[in-house]
């Protein structure tokens, strides 16, 4: 589902540059529908990852449980606000971006050595995610002189849910819903 989403997200785009506006439209339909099913399965693999402790090793419980959790939700946020908006185009597009930024972590995960960061490793994803995530603003600077308000709606969801986790997950609410799950 996840792969999926990323190969609708490449080729809207495509359709749209094509000038195929009415199948953008459609294929815009099937990824809002990935899109829940990637909020559902998101949290549940979380939750059963976090139940039959198979965590990462590099990251402690209870910052895997928060950080995937919010992760999927800013996901879900900014693909929501994305589709509210998908008549208004230079909106529509950086939300959908941001979005798909806000749920690299997975991914880097299994890219980077995350292994070899030992306590950093949570830092080092953070970086590696606010990096994709600066592009967008920083290529809008360049090509438009400016940057779109999208960004900083998105980026800012995406850098606020990244230091909220920690606080989150070592907060008393925090390890009672790990202690809840595990």
């Amino acid at each position: 589902v996840f792969t999926c989403w990323v190969l609708v997200f490449v080729a809207q785009p495509a359709l749209v540059a094509r000038g195929s506006l009415a199948l953008h439209r459609k294929v815009g339909m099937i990824g809002a529908g990935l899109a829940v099913a990637m909020i559902v399965m998101g949290l549940a693999a979380t939750l059963f990852s976090v139940r039959i402790d198979r965590v990462p090793p590099f990251f402690p419980p209870a910052i895997f449980l928060v950080m995937n959790t919010i992760g999927i939700l800013v996901f879900g946020g900014l693909v929501a606000a994305g589709v509210a908006l998908r008549r208004k185009a230079e909106w529509h597009k950086r939300l959908m971006l941001c979005a798909t930024v806000s749920i690299l972590g997975p991914g880097f995960g299994r890219l980077l050595p995350m292994q070899d960061f030992g306590a950093a490793a949570p830092l080092v994803m953070f970086g590696a995610i606010a990096a994709f995530a600066f592009a967008g603003p920083v290529a809008d600077l360049v090509v438009r002189k400016r940057v779109h308000p999208a960004y900083f709606w998105g980026v800012g969801a995406i850098l606020l849910s990244m230091v909220l986790i920690g606080p989150l997950a070592m907060s008393p609410p925090g390890q009672a819903a790990l202690r809840m799950v595990q």
